[in-house]
């Protein structure tokens, strides 16, 4: 699951009515399967704050244009930093494959240059940020054991399904590579299949990171979180915090595939 994925995720009301009537039924690896396939729109744009917030409470916030694009077996996004001017024309831009290994890059206006994001780099932060571009590409369900923990918890007065996920030990060093992480939590809503809110273990540094989804409502028919949180914390302690702060999207208003080359991350918006 990915950010992008994260902000968006829609559910017509017959869908939600048969959801709560089977979620007894549904095993933890069911409900994933939910939460991967969910539709997102076959394409969105959104204006954004990329908001960096440090231990001291002081905040950097950076505009950002994000446009994605849905075709059979892959899912392709980009992202345009527009301010403060240090990082305005840096974007960086993915492939989400369904049957092959996700490719990533990373433009840096200042070296003129278009970089590769290695799998052995995407446990790195995104942008100084607490998300990981592992964060913004997902990670493939195949990976991964689930465990339901508990189906009768709530966040934000909806109910929620509780899932831990672990690596599969034949997959253990691939994640451990391209996530730096050991495992997790994750609390589903049951109407809407949303993470709403997770708890992220990191291998190293004696880290926990934690995810949470707010200010959810529908756009169009979709599903959408228009505040995406990441907190760090070591020994119980914050280190810093992040937030992907969504003021305006729209579904399906764009086709061009154009927008998702290496070419037009340089030439940038106009």
């Amino acid at each position: 699951m990915s950010v992008y994925k994260f902000l968006t995720i829609t559910s017509l009301s017959l869908a939600a009515l048969l959801n709560v009537a089977q979620a007894e039924t549904l095993s933890a690896r069911e409900i994933m399967e939910r939460v991967d396939d969910r539709y997102t729109g076959d394409s969105s744009v959104s204006d954004a704050n990329l908001i960096l917030i440090d231990r001291n409470n002081r905040e950097r916030v950076r505009d950002l244009r994000l446009y994605s694009l849905e075709e059979e077996g892959v899912t392709r996004a980009v992202t345009y930093f527009l301010a403060p001017t240090d990082v305005a024309g840096t974007s960086y831009l993915s492939y989400d494959h369904d049957n092959q290994e996700d490719e990533a890059w990373l433009y840096l206006p200042a070296l003129k240059q278009v970089r590769r994001v290695a799998a052995g780099d995407r446990s790195n932060s995104f942008m100084g940020s607490d998300f990981s571009y592992s964060d913004l590409n997902g990670t493939t369900l195949e990976w991964y054991d689930y465990e339901l923990l508990s189906d009768d918890e709530s966040v934000d007065g909806h109910p929620v399904w509780k899932i831990e996920s672990r690596p599969k030990p034949e997959f253990a060093e691939q994640v451990s590579n391209e996530t730096g992480y050991e495992r997790s939590h994750l609390w589903i809503r049951k109407d809407n299949f949303m993470q709403v809110q997770g708890q992220i273990w990191v291998e190293r540094g004696g880290r926990v990171k934690y995810f949470s989804a707010r200010e959810i409502e529908e756009v169009d028919g979709i599903w959408t979180a228009h505040r995406i949180q990441m907190i760090t914390t070591r020994n119980g302690e914050r280190e810093h915090g992040s937030v992907f702060q969504i003021n305006r999207v729209e579904y399906n208003e764009h086709t061009d595939p154009g927008l998702f080359t290496t070419q037009a991350m340089q030439r940038g918006l106009n």
